[in-house]
Formats: structure tokens, C-alpha cells, sequence
């Protein structure tokens, strides 16, 4: 396929188009008035939304300059959720603004290079005041009025993303899956977590590559399984004690040994998931944790095994990041209580938490106490269940970002209080003018979406105490905080920086490659 090089300059207009091509479905679903976005995914399924996040990564068009400059802002404003929880949508409105306004401050004549420069130090400063007015989690209250602003003011989500994250903590493992009732279950568990996933996609159950089984014995070896023999040596045992399905955690699989084990799961002879990992110390750690052993290379347990070297999971989930392997449990099990003593002892003795090899302790120590909790989502209709499952993610991602660096009052009002604070006698005049729209443009948009006039509201907003804002739901002036209007420090530093990332590649680069369309071969 040949490519089109063109000068940016040439093609302002189309960023601008492309811009609006993925900012105008998003920017309408802020605040609980929004409204929602109806999609229809690679697999056909229609489903509807007012997640940012799912938005973004179903917007897509055929123009290759168009569609270049969409997947820089959809795949950078992603960062945000990834990294926050939250914020996919603020994102993508703010970096617009920047956009836009940098575009027209290259029209008069500035260098691209000290626009990054401005936008950048003059986020800095905004983050350093967005800073002091954080606040941290003192109460379940506040985890509840986090969750319920993130879930669009689900109450029933809310409150269960409150019970979720006081059992999991921040680094506990939550499954969120579509229920087979009208009501939402919470499952909660234990889970050990393996920073791996599916060893090869042709072991997946579904086109998500990932798989799961429940009561499923679990075989844990510190071999690189590379001969048939092995293989089949642990396959038959398995098969012959009664089980259909297995989960292989080894340092690797190579050699004929991998194949053997993929031909035996396409075949149907037995479901297969292999997992790798090579740290001893983790390995050590899942065998204490299942009440098994690791049947170590050196001992050559593995040409005499026996169904006693196997253990048993209550539950096994995989996909192409991460493995998680829960256990039964009520059984007592004084050897995993030695190990969590242990490893407490050794973190103690390093007590820097700054430590690098404190943190790995600290890793290890949370996969072998951790909570799980599995939110069977319940609905009326599958539309209905995927909708409250972007409801869920929302809230939990939001959630567990507060515990981080605290709170700080939403619907655009700290951004806006922040950049009062700014002191703005060394801001270039041109520069002051972009920030005062980049502040102010979250709560201008939940004004609009509410159906308010924009400026008799934000003229009234200009003579307020810091702290008070729109409240959508009840349409007064409130203070914020007081109201349960809060988010999460972190997404709002993350929606600054990565907004400010977006519009700083679009600005300085100063030609696009891109590749051409081609020309449907069926048209005459």
C-alpha cells in the first residue's frame, strides 16, 4: 500500500474536522443529564453508553488523515482511564480545546515549539495548585459519593463498588461479569495473581483470548517442559485420576512439548491452560498457597508423579495479562500462615517502602492475603447488563484511584478554583486566554448538557466561594464536596498531562505520513 506525505499546515481544516469527529459523541454524555451513545461492536452486538472510554475505542473512520489524527486522541485520552480509572471523556474535551486554540495561535504566527513549551509549563503550574486543594479518604462516605459520580449516579452500583473495594483494597482482584438474573450478586473470594497470562491464544475459550475454569486441578513445576514425554506424562496422570482439565504453571514451554499440549486441547482429549512463570519465588509462593509443591527440575519428581503432586483451585481465570487462581478458603492451612509471616518479617527488617526489593515483597504478600470479589452484574436484557458493566468498571477504576492522592471537588470546579489560584503575570497574554477556555470548558459543557444557559451560570459561578459549582442532579449552585460531587485527584493530574500530551503531538508535527486509500476494486 503506497502512503500520502502531506505538510500539516496543508490539512488544518481536517484536524479540526477530525476533532470534532470524536469529541462531539463524548463531550454530550458529561454529567448525569448526558446522553448516550448507541454501538455496535466488531461481533455485530448493539449495545449503548455513556462510557468514555468504550465511546473512544469504537470511533473509527475510512479517511486515513481524518482517522490518523483521531487514533492519536483516542489512544493517548486512553492512557487516562489506564492509568487513573477515570477521565477518558475530560480528556478528549480538553485536548480539543488545546487543539483548537494551538492551531489558531500557529495561524498567527507562533513557533509550534514554544506553544509545547507554554502548554506545558503552564500545566505544571495548574497541577501544583489542583494539588493543594486534595483531600483524603477518611470514610466509606467518601468511596460511596466517588463511585456515584463515576457510575452516573447508580446508587446500587455505588454502594456495591463501596463493599467491593473494603474487601479487595487497592490491589485486589475484581471480576466484573454479565449475570444470569435480574440482580446483582457479589461473589468475594481469595485470588492469587500471576503477572502472565494465556501462554499461547489457541489455548483462549473465547475471541477476549481468555479462559476460566472452575475446580480445576493445577500442576506447578520449575521445569522448561520441552520433550512429549513430559507432557503427556502429566496429562495422563491427571487423565487417569478422573480430570478433564488442567491448568500448567512452568518457567517455559518450548520444544515439542507445546504443540503436544495444543493438539490435545483442540482435540477435546483434555482443556488445556498453560501459564508461564519463571520467578522461584513466585512459583514457591503459589505451591504454599495451594497446599502443593513445585516439582522441581533437580528432584526428577516429574518420572514419578502421582495425582498426590497435583493440586486443586477453586477457580481459574486467564487472559492475555494476568492469571488469577483462587483456592478453597476454609481449609486450614498452617504452611500459608508461615509464609505470610515470613515474608511480613523480611519487610519489616528492609522498612524503606521505597525499596525495590521491599516492593516485590510487598507484591508477593498481597497475592498470597489479597481479596476477590466477583460482581455477577444482573439485568434485564443484555444491553441492559453491558451498560451497568461500564457503570461497575467506572466506579471501581475511580475508586480505588482516590485511595492513591485523595479528592477533590468534580464537575469541573477544581480546575476551574485552580486556575484562580495560578498566578498569571509571567503567562503570555495569548497563552492566559487558551487556559481560561481549557478550565472552564468541563463545566460549560455540563451546562449545556443540563439545557443551562451557559453564560448566566458562569456569571454567577464568577462571584462564588471556592468549592462550589453546577450541581446537575439538583440544578443549584452547591458547595461540591459537601453535595458528593468529588473525583479522584489522580484522574484530574492525568487528564491535564495526557490532554496536554495530544495537543502537543498534533501541534509540532509538522508533516503526516499516512497510508492512502485504496479505491474499491468493485467500483466501475
Amino acid at each position: 500500500m503506497s502512503k500520502l506525505i502531506v505538510r500539516s499546515k496543508d490539512i488544518e481544516d481536517k484536524i479540526l474536522e477530525a476533532v470534532d469527529i470524536i469529541t462531539d459523541p463524548i463531550k454530550q454524555t458529561m454529567s448525569p443529564k448526558g446522553g448516550n451513545v448507541m454501538f455496535e461492536n466488531e461481533y455485530g452486538t448493539v449495545s449503548y453508553t455513556n462510557d468514555g472510554v468504550t465511546i473512544a475505542k469504537n470511533i473509527s473512520v475510512k479517511d486515513p488523515i481524518l482517522n490518523q489524527t483521531i487514533k492519536v486522541i483516542k489512544e493517548s485520552s486512553l492512557k487516562t482511564n489506564m492509568e487513573a480509572g477515570d477521565g477518558t471523556s475530560s480528556t478528549i474535551l480538553l485536548s480539543s480545546v488545546l487543539i483548537k486554540e494551538g492551531i489558531n495561535l500557529l495561524r498567527n504566527g507562533w513557533n509550534p515549539i514554544d506553544i509545547r513549551n507554554e502548554f506545558i509549563n503552564t500545566a505544571t503550574t495548574l497541577k501544583t495548585e489542583v494539588a493543594k486543594m486534595a483531600h483524603k479518604v477518611d470514610t466509606d462516605k467518601d468511596l460511596f459519593y466517588i463511585a456515584n459520580v463515576s457510575s452516573s449516579n447508580d446508587k446500587e452500583v455505588a454502594e456495591n463498588t463501596v463493599k467491593t473495594i473494603k474487601i479487595t483494597g487497592k490491589e485486589g482482584q475484581v471480576l466484573i461479569n454479565p449475570g444470569y438474573t435480574p440482580n446483582t450478586e457479589l461473589v468475594e473470594d481469595t485470588g492469587f495473581i500471576i503477572k502472565s497470562g494465556i501462554f499461547t491464544q489457541e489455548l483462549a475459550q473465547n475471541k477476549t483470548f481468555s479462559a476460566k475454569y472452575d475446580d480445576v486441578l493445577v500442576f506447578v513445576t520449575d521445569k522448561r517442559l520441552y520433550y512429549p514425554i513430559e507432557a503427556e506424562t502429566i496429562l495422563s496422570t491427571a487423565l487417569n485420576n478422573g480430570h478433564k482439565s488442567i491448568v500448567i504453571v512452568a518457567s517455559d514451554f518450548i520444544g515439542d512439548a507445546l504443540p503436544f499440549f495444543v493438539e490435545n486441547h483442540q482435540k477435546g482429549i483434555m482443556n488445556i491452560l498453560l501459564i508461564k512463570e519463571n520467578r522461584p519465588e513466585i512459583l514457591s509462593d503459589l505451591a504454599v498457597y495451594l497446599d502443593t509443591e513445585v516439582i522441581s527440575d533437580k528432584s526428577g519428581a516429574l518420572d514419578k508423579l502421582t495425582i498426590k503432586n497435583y493440586a486443586q483451585a477453586k477457580m481459574v481465570f486467564s487472559n492475555v495479562d494476568k492469571t488469577i487462581i483462587s483456592r478453597d478458603g476454609k481449609k486450614v492451612h498452617p504452611a500459608l500462615s508461615l509464609r505470610v509471616s515470613e515474608i511480613e518479617k523480611e519487610m519489616k527488617s528492609i522498612g524503606n517502602k521505597n525499596d525495590g526489593d521491599y516492593k516485590k515483597l510487598e507484591d508477593r504478600l498481597a497475592s498470597l492475603t489479597r481479596g476477590m470479589v466477583t460482581i455477577k452484574v444482573g439485568g434485564s436484557t443484555h444491553i441492559e447488563v453491558n451498560e451497568k458493566i461500564f457503570r461497575y468498571e467506572d466506579a471501581i477504576n475511580a475508586t480505588r484511584a482516590s485511595l492513591d492522592d485523595g479528592y477533590v471537588a468534580g464537575g469541573g470546579v477544581t480546575m476551574m478554583d485552580s486556575w484562580q489560584n495560578v498566578n498569571k503575570k509571567r503567562l503570555n497574554s495569548e497563552i492566559e486566554k487558551v487556559f481560561n477556555k481549557y478550565t472552564r470548558c468541563v463545566i460549560e459543557q455540563i451546562l449545556i448538557n443540563c439545557g443551562e444557559s451557559v453564560d448566566v451560570i458562569m456569571n454567577t459561578l464568577g462571584e462564588r466561594d471556592f468549592g462550589y459549582g453546577y450541581n446537575a442532579n439538583s440544578g443549584s449552585i452547591e458547595n461540591m464536596i459537601e453535595a458528593g460531587i468529588i473525583e479522584p485527584t489522580k484522574v484530574i493530574m492525568q487528564v491535564i498531562d495526557n490532554s496536554v500530551s495530544i495537543a502537543n503531538a498534533i501541534l509540532t508535527s509538522n508533516y503526516r505520513i499516512v497510508k492512502e486509500l485504496e479505491e474499491d476494486n468493485n467500483k466501475k
